[in-house]
């Protein structure tokens, strides 16, 4: 939807306000930066409360669309839970949505319309989109438009998805009874026979939806004229696909299952050949053949999430996504060539919209074309649902710590807007006459689609449960394939509803060994070191300490480990690391070599922040050893953490021969068939206490190296195991290469080990004999559900299914 007109229509034709709604908060996580802004975001946007609590009034947002082109997007928010009895409203819309050819209301009357039998009508009540001008109102509207409306398609397979989402997680067979014959028509008789999607991609039938200048638009952004091969319809088809398989299964029809994810296999190539330009995926291609691209990241952020992207596309996508774009004309921040400029989500488009694929039905009356490129949510704005399909598809194709930083990015820029990025407009029913015009960041709400009118905002909060829990549904049970990023210990969702049956879930990467959690002040590094002394009782081996950056994100610091066997009068090194991007007021934490249990002290040291930056304290706290300040004694704790983060070994090589001095790069390649989370290196720095280097990890994604994690260590132990901590890579090929000397470096290496054709040693990225002294570790998960006395242990990508 677009521009203030959008709103009003949507208003106008009785879309319902925000339900009625009690306030829950679902979340927890071992990180109050991403449990309370998440909590707040979930009541705001995916419950429709509004918060008050003295902050400004009416911030609020629909809790679902209860409208056809919303069917998938409420299905998928709110198939989780039935708390306040969203997902039986959304079963009983997915219910009355009008399919032509179908009896679908509860008079039993049967729907007919102007399109063919199975299409899904464009609106709740109107087969049409409401797009509709009056010549007084818009002149250069009417001219467009007239007195017709336009007809959309993607509501068509979001139908089906919407239908499956209910169906995995109620396993309701009324449900599946009353729906699953009305998916086949949508399916079977529009999508695979009108739009032709059994031989090839969909194509939007008629000569009104062509693509071109004089198209009508096709989907849920009805400013813009895509058509004929719609990228976003087929993204969604390939979904239907499946979700068709499933039930299909699930009625026990397995000819048919089979048939729909035969489709689904060979898609992918269609899809790839009809939208693919090189560089990532079109809008679409028109009737004549060309393909209209103005960076559409909505298109290509689907695809990814929906897993139509190879690795070497997915790199690709992202590459782009994460560089420089074309410079904004208008909104906020003219001149910007950041996707995310607006923070919370990426752009809707990177480049300029051609004004032949511009449709200016709800231009204001005194604009003519697109407003100016960064100044519409069309065109160089930006929607808060981006965020969640930008989340996940990251989570897909690359790893957790990549696709958090965005999510985290997300609550922070939210929680630093006094209304929570919410707008409010007299004319909207629960304003109570009340006017927010733009937010604290002089964003206006043309500008960013947050609130009124986008009931789907409230996906983005959920990659915390879908993604980086892995909690969903299928035809097995309810799944759980946790995917933490490094900087959550444990997440867990209640209210998760799955058979009717309420839950709650969590899982856990380690469990905390020595910590002092308080934090109610802090003290600022400046110029001088802060200290924190522990004593543990068990082994550990990983560290984490809280710090806050005032307000500013990508800080680094350099965080230490020290040991001490005689009462901290001789302090030894462990680990240092330089810590980068660090975000305000979250947890940072760095993978050390396992150390043993009892015997010693240990010291973390807090330096050389790039600027302002505080370590959190607890000045009450008695439990723990001492906090100090340039060596001078505070009173009570720093907030930090000794962690037993759960490993298991996988790969590598531990004996050697020869000590390959660092001229350049030293490197090792090594591929492993299971995720994983951290790689050993044994470093020599011959005898010295200041050497350090950058470690790269690299993955080949057949297109080449891409760069997936990179870490600074300095005062590297002489022949210690240094310790590369992230989050769970995916199996695969991979380069691990060290560079950037400071002082004396040497990788050891054993010249006559053969571990296979997919391991080598490499000197400036040349092949040399054997392997290089490493080690690759697979992470383990804790999976804990109270309700259902569950209690396992699963290794990083792995499951565990549920049945009751």
């Amino acid at each position: 939807m677009t521009l203030k007109r959008a709103v009003l229509l949507f208003l106008c034709v009785g879309l319902a306000a925000p339900a009625t709604a009690l306030a829950v908060d679902p979340f927890l996580t071992s990180s109050r930066s991403t449990t309370l802004p998440a909590n707040e975001f979930w009541n705001i946007y995916g419950q429709g409360y509004d918060l008050g609590g003295g902050l400004p009034p009416d911030r609020n947002n629909m809790s679902y669309g209860g409208n056809t082109a919303w069917n998938e997007w409420d299905a998928l928010k709110l198939s989780w839970t039935n708390i306040n009895g969203g997902r039986t409203a959304v079963a009983g819309f997915l219910r009355g949505s009008r399919v032509n050819g179908v009896t679908t209301e509860a008079n039993g009357t049967l729907t007919s319309g102007a399109r063919e039998r199975g299409f899904v009508w464009s609106w709740a009540i109107n087969e049409r989109w409401p797009d509709t001008c009056s010549q007084a109102d818009y002149p250069r509207c009417f001219a467009a438009h007239g007195t017709e409306g336009s007809f959309h398609f993607d509501q068509v397979p979001a139908y089906i998805n919407g239908i499956h989402l209910l169906y995995v997680w109620t396993r309701d067979t009324a449900f599946l009874q009353e729906m699953l014959p009305r998916a086949e028509v949508v399916m079977d008789e529009y999508l695979l026979g009108v739009m032709g999607g059994s031989t090839g991609v969909a194509v939007i039938p008629g000569n009104a939806n062509t693509g071109t200048s004089s198209g009508r638009p096709s989907t849920y952004l009805d400013q813009i004229r895509s058509g004929h091969k719609d990228t976003w319809v087929n993204a969604s088809f390939y979904t239907a696909l499946l979700s068709m398989g499933d039930l299909e299964e699930a009625a026990g029809n397995t000819s048919k299952a089979s048939s729909y994810r035969t489709r689904a296999a060979s898609f992918r190539a269609h899809f790839h050949d009809a939208f693919w330009t090189g560089t990532r995926y079109a809008g679409w291609r028109d009737v004549n053949g060309a393909l209209h691209d103005a960076g559409y990241t909505h298109v290509n952020l689907m695809a990814l999430t929906r897993g139509l992207a190879s690795v070497s596309e997915a790199d690709s996508i992202i590459e782009w996504l994460d560089g420089p774009v074309t410079a904004t004309v208008g909104g906020v921040r003219v001149g910007s060539t950041s996707t995310y400029q607006n923070v919370f989500a990426p752009r809707t488009n990177t480049s300029p919209v051609p004004a032949a694929d511009w449709d200016e039905w709800s231009n204001p009356s005194n604009i003519s074309g697109p407003l100016p490129y960064g100044a519409g949510i069309g065109d160089g704005g930006t929607m808060l649902w981006l965020a969640y399909y930008d989340v996940m598809g990251r989570l897909r194709y690359r790893h957790a710590d990549e696709a958090f930083a965005r999510y985290q990015a997300m609550l922070t820029q939210m929680s630093r807007d006094t209304a929570r990025l919410t707008y409010c407009f007299p004319e909207w029913v629960w304003c109570n006459g009340t006017g927010r015009y733009e937010n604290d960041f002089h964003e206006r709400h043309g500008e960013v689609a947050t609130n009124g009118p986008f009931p789907e905002s409230g996906l983005s909060v959920l990659p915390l449960l879908h993604g980086f829990m892995g909690v969903g549904a299928n035809l097995q049970g309810l799944r759980v394939a946790p995917e933490l990023p490094s900087s959550l210990v444990f997440a867990s969702t209640s209210g998760v509803d799955y058979l009717g049956a309420q839950r709650t879930i969590r899982v856990s990467r380690g469990r905390f060994i020595s910590n002092q959690e308080t934090a109610t002040s802090t003290t600022d590094v400046g110029s001088s070191v802060l200290t924190q002394t522990f004593l543990p009782a068990e082994a550990f081996n990983e560290v984490g300490v809280l710090v806050g950056t005032y307000g500013v994100d990508g800080v680094s610091f350099t965080l230490s480990l020290e040991k001490s066997g005689n009462g901290g009068f001789n302090w030894v090194p462990v680990a240092t690391r330089r810590l980068t991007g660090v975000q305000d007021n979250t947890w940072v934490y760095m993978g050390v070599p396992s150390q043993a249990a009892g015997g010693f002290q240990y010291r973390l040291s807090v330096r050389d922040a790039s600027s302002a930056l505080a370590w959190w304290r607890d000045p009450g706290s008695t439990l723990f050893g001492s906090a100090a300040s340039g060596g001078t004694l505070l009173t009570g704790d720093f907030a930090f953490r000794a962690v037993d983060a759960w490993q298991t070994p996988l790969v590598g090589e531990s004996s050697t021969d020869v000590a390959d001095s660092m001229t350049g790069s030293l490197g090792q390649v090594f591929t492993t068939t299971q995720p994983f989370d951290r790689v050993s290196m044994r470093i020599g720095t011959y005898v010295t206490t200041t050497s350090g280097f950058t470690a790269t990890l690299y993955r080949d994604s057949g297109a080449g190296w891409k760069q997936l994690a990179r870490q600074t260590f300095k005062n590297v132990v002489d022949n210690s195991d240094v310790m590369m901590s992230f989050a769970s890579m995916k199996p695969g090929k991979y380069y691990l290469e060290i560079s950037d000397q400071v002082g004396s470096i040497t990788w050891w290496r054993n010249s006559t080990s053969n571990l296979g054709a997919g391991f080598w040693a490499a000197t400036n990225a040349v092949q040399q004999s054997g392997n290089r002294t490493f080690y690759v570790y697979r992470g383990q998960y804790r999976i804990e559900v109270p309700e259902k006395g569950v209690d396992v242990t699963v290794s990083a990508g792995d499951s565990y299914t549920m049945t009751n």
